[in-house]
């Protein structure tokens, strides 16, 4: 998704309105800009004119395809986008830039959305779809036998689900930006629904085209119980893609065994893969996806990976900002010089097999052999003793190195019915749909009044030097409840002298659900102790000198995360939520509640920008 409120937006609403000769002229500033701004090479040739072709599925289904070459061309370099999204003027202007350097550009519009056949259903037909489109276009006359896949969000989800199933030799790279081919973490975070993400998405794309009117749907959806049926509260009519996420929260979900979502998982460590150039953004919600595509990518040392403090649309939002970066999810820096070598043969300007990274707090870029760095543990544990000079009007516990001596614990109340309202993070895509009705993301400063009583906040001593985080962090906690499952939610956040908390990174865990690999739900006796572990989204966040580190402890984070109503039923399923008391046990015992940091041993002097090196 794009957000119309940016520069290229208001770009875009203007070509939207002109004339021919008006929108090139649009055109042409725009590409200009983007080769300016990216230090690129001057353009070697001219747009051509558009065509359109009908390509025929193997089940019949006819998908709306579209063909650009340079002009005068007749073979050439191909780069493949398949689209779902109603903003074809806009997606043009990519296709646009890539014959601007000689590559044919084909265009097509996904099963079921816009001038195609077929039925809408996310993901589930890209497999077959692509491979058919592939087979077609390495058979076409203007293809000069080199063939890339390109796209970001689900345009990326595409173009590596079509290397999911049987791959021509003439496709020689592929580049993604903001997704990845295990989706699992994704779509469920230990049994919750990240709203702000999917059910938004639905509310605005349920059908062939955009629902005109997404955030009253989505505020519906939201509001309705039991959520399984709040497709039809808001549409009038079941969206069975929507239900099959739904009941895809747990583990073995019929969603996962799927012979294409099979496919893509294993896709990467495949022998064979092309080469990649993927892109992640640290507050973009794919992260984790993208994160699992590179690690297990079997041309991972012909490949790169660019990683920046960017959320889904591309941008830095919050209130910290990296300079010297640029702020696009594209990164034409990387992406025209990589199709130039992988088509053209041009050298490579910069080296494969690296990540690159611009983390929250840094003054530039870094080139890295691989991400996370090498980093230590740091351990601190959860302590009831006040913490000492905590600065800003709520009291706080401690964060300490060493374990309390002594068995303790806190308590809190969490009511379903009035849950802890997100403020940042990494997980929203409703603020690039549905502008100021969805939850900013990033590190956002945190304003929830000290008076709420299902937060517990821990403060660490001021870190005596600049550190930073890097990778996942950890959260072991030792727990209770009255309810028959519930969920417990952690926040770290970054803590100035003066009090002001900024979201760093979150995380959450089911009592039915409490560990990462956990296969199946575990049954839960309200008011017995088990322990469970957070796995904080993947960051990159230096803490300044002076500044502490904050944890925050609580049952929900809501719309980021779907509320538990702490009931042993689905909370889909659920009419009527439960008030339950929460209890976090310290101290006293070999396996205390603890925070497990990522610490990088010692960081590497930054370049000047994300470009090239």
């Amino acid at each position: 998704m794009w957000s119309v409120r940016s520069f290229w937006g208001q770009l875009f609403v203007i070509l939207l309105g002109c004339g021919t000769v008006g929108c090139g002229l649009v055109r042409n500033a725009i590409q200009e800009d983007r080769r300016s701004s990216n230090s690129l090479p001057a353009f070697t040739h001219r747009p051509g004119s558009w065509r359109t072709e009908a390509v025929r599925m193997r089940d019949g289904v006819e998908l709306s395809t579209r063909i650009l070459l340079p002009e005068g061309v007749e073979r050439a370099p191909v780069v493949l986008i398949r689209n779902p999204y109603d903003l074809g003027p806009f997606i043009e202007l990519s296709c646009d830039l890539f014959v601007r350097y000689g590559l044919g550009c084909v265009l097509q519009d996904v099963r079921g959305r816009m001038a195609s056949g077929g039925e809408w259903w996310p993901v589930v037909n890209e497999v077959a779809d692509g491979e058919d489109t592939l087979r077609w276009l390495v058979r076409q006359p203007f293809v000069d036998g080199n063939v890339a896949l390109f796209g970001m969000s689900y345009l990326g989800g595409t173009a590596l689900a079509a290397v999911a199933g049987e791959l021509p030799v003439e496709v020689k790279t592929v580049i993604v930006s903001i997704f990845g081919t295990d989706l699992r973490e994704v779509v469920s975070e230990r049994g919750l629904l990240p709203h702000e993400l999917l059910t938004a998405w639905a509310a605005y794309m349920p059908g062939r085209r955009e629902n005109r009117s997404p955030g009253d749907t989505y505020r519906k959806m939201l509001e309705h119980r039991p959520h399984l049926e709040a497709d039809v509260a808001a549409f009038g009519t079941p969206l069975p893609f929507y239900r099959e996420w739904l009941h895809a929260l747990e583990p073995g979900g019929a969603l996962w065994q799927r012979p294409e979502n099979v496919a893509l998982r294993r896709m990467p460590e495949r022998p064979g893969v092309p080469p990649m150039l993927l892109v992640g953004g640290f507050d973009d919600p794919f992260l984790p996806a993208t994160l699992r595509t590179w690690e297990s990518l079997a041309s991972r040392e012909r490949s790169v990976m660019v990683l920046g403090p960017w959320n889904h649309l591309g941008m830095q939002s919050g209130a910290v900002k990296t300079p010297g970066i640029q702020d696009d999810m594209n990164q034409w820096a990387f992406t025209i010089p990589w199709l130039r070598h992988a088509l053209q043969g041009v050298p490579l300007p910069y080296e494969a097999g690296r990540v690159v990274v611009a983390g929250h707090g840094d003054s530039g870029s870094r080139v890295l052999p691989a991400w996370p760095p090498a980093t230590r543990e740091q351990v601190l544990f959860l302590d009831t003793a006040p913490a000492a000079g905590a600065p800003g009007a709520c009291a706080s516990a401690s964060l300490s190195g060493q374990s309390p001596v002594m068995p303790a614990s806190l308590s809190y109340r969490y009511d379903p019915a009035q849950p802890w309202r997100s403020e940042g993070g990494a997980r929203g895509l409703a603020f690039a749909m549905l502008g100021r009705q969805g939850i900013t993301p990033g590190p956002v400063v945190q304003t929830w009044p000290c008076a709420r009583q299902d937060v517990l906040r821990f403060v660490a001593p001021p870190a005596q030097s600049e550190m930073r985080i890097a990778g996942r962090a950890r959260l072991r906690l030792r727990v209770r409840s009255s309810a028959e499952d519930t969920a417990f939610v952690a926040k770290l956040v970054d803590v100035d002298e003066k009090g002001r908390a900024l979201h760093v990174t979150d995380g959450a865990a089911t009592l039915r659900l409490p560990l990462a690999d956990t296969p199946a739900p575990l049954a839960y006796a309200p008011g017995s102790e088990r322990e469970v572990e957070i796995d904080f989204l993947p960051t990159s966040w230096v803490l300044p000198k002076g500044h502490r580190l904050g944890l925050w402890v609580s049952s929900s984070n809501y719309p980021m995360l779907s509320a538990h109503l702490n009931t042993a039923r689905p909370w889909y399923e659920e009419t009527t939520p439960v008030v339950a008391a929460q209890t976090v046990e310290l101290g006293g015992r070999e396996e205390a509640s603890r925070l497990l940091l990522p610490v990088e041993f010692q960081a590497e002097a930054p370049t000047a920008s994300v470009t090239p090196p």
